[in-house]
């Protein structure tokens, strides 16, 4: 942990990011009732599916969510002022986790009879988590240091 400065973190966050984005397209499980070859389903199928079963909604909120959030987070890392980029990456990133979670114990859930879930939606809350370590290791690397303050100095 001691090599990690703020600029290797904001690499690391920046390829992770991009591969929760690409990880959208890869299969994320398989149709069991399907009679052609290719059997497989997206995660975007995934959530066409569920949208499909009545939960448009949520469906709608998961895909925003899934596409913009990773793009908003790495423009907060890259383009805002040090301490806020890993700040509100960090809140960001924590709640495409908790809506990552919660879509995907939901979907498996209704979708039992038509497909079989593989470990990517697992391996996409994984990598977010470990997205979510680095921004907040970055937060705290981040502290301005302890002279460079603008607090008042103490009565002696």
């Amino acid at each position: 942990m001691a090599g990690l400065s703020k600029k290797n973190i904001k690499i690391m966050v920046c390829v992770l990011q991009l591969f929760l984005v690409g990880a959208l397209f890869l299969p994320a499980g398989r149709i069991i009732a399907a009679q052609s070859r290719d059997s497989s389903i997206s995660v975007f199928g995934m959530i066409a599916h569920y949208a499909g079963m009545g939960f448009s909604n949520d469906a709608l909120l998961y895909t925003v969510m899934a596409c913009a959030f990773p793009a908003a987070i790495i423009f907060c890392v890259l383009f805002l002022k040090e301490r806020r980029n890993f700040g509100t990456a960090t809140i960001l990133s924590a709640l495409y986790l908790s809506a990552s979670a919660c879509f995907y114990s939901a979907a498996p859930q209704k979708m039992v009879d038509y497909a079989d879930i593989s470990f990517l939606p697992y391996l996409m809350m994984l990598v977010s988590l470990v997205c979510l370590g680095f921004l907040i290791l970055g937060f705290f690397l981040a502290m301005p240091p302890e002279n460079d303050r603008d607090f008042p100095p103490r009565p002696q």
